[in-house]
């Protein structure tokens, strides 16, 4: 019997090889725009529909979407700092469409939020996003969104952790995706809203969100 050609047999080991790395709490994964169905929705902890991913490839190039270890329940806050990134390889280049960075941060962090924004963050002023009452929320006119999230939470001796807020920051680089930058921004702010859904599971004071995302205002 003929041998069957290998490139055949690669496919479910590269797809089996993504599923096990996704499942030890990080993951790759290549999509091709034609086969967006094929990227699992859990990448980027659910932040990203499959129109949002084929909105943000465009027609041409092969798309990445490359998730750091952990999760959002994990007790050591050294290893709280979560990430992940979806790129394009078009050409020669490797371009980042989206970057979803999360962090704790602590009351004086909030307090310099609270204080840009009441002196206006000269010398630009981003526009206030409606997350809910359990964050608060920015788009930056680079097309940056940032969402604060009040997420306390208990150290693995049951004393309160001393950064009860997460900063989920979703930015990317100018022009690297082809859809209109309107779509763009509220793709992200779309995103920033699910991120903090999933965050908000390894919070001990059940902070309320918004059912929806707010409108990108420009």
């Amino acid at each position: 019997m003929a041998e069957r050609p290998r490139h055949r047999r690669a496919l479910p080991i590269a797809i089996g090889a993504a599923v096990l790395a996704a499942g030890t709490g990080g993951g790759l994964w290549y999509v091709k725009p034609w086969q967006s169905a094929e990227v699992p929705q859990s990448a980027c902890w659910n932040a990203f529909t499959h129109e949002d991913l084929a909105a943000l490839t465009g027609p041409d190039g092969r798309t990445a979407a490359l998730q750091g270890k952990g999760t959002f329940t994990d007790t050591d806050v050294r290893a709280d700092i979560l990430d992940c990134t979806v790129t394009r390889r078009r050409g020669g280049t490797s371009e980042v469409l989206a970057k979803i960075s999360t962090g704790r941060r602590d009351e004086r962090y909030r307090q310099a939020k609270a204080q840009a924004e009441a002196a206006g963050w000269q010398p630009v002023v981003p526009a206030s996003l409606d997350f809910g009452p359990g964050a608060q929320g920015w788009l930056f006119h680079e097309g940056t969104v940032q969402l604060l999230l009040h997420c306390e939470y208990a150290e693995q001796d049951g004393r309160p952790g001393n950064f009860p807020y997460r900063l989920v920051t979703i930015t990317g680089d100018q022009g690297a995706s082809d859809a209109p930058a309107a779509r763009v921004r509220q793709i992200r702010i779309d995103a920033a809203l699910r991120v903090a859904k999933e965050a908000a599971q390894g919070c001990t004071n059940a902070p309320q969100l918004a059912a929806r995302p707010p409108a990108a205002p420009f």
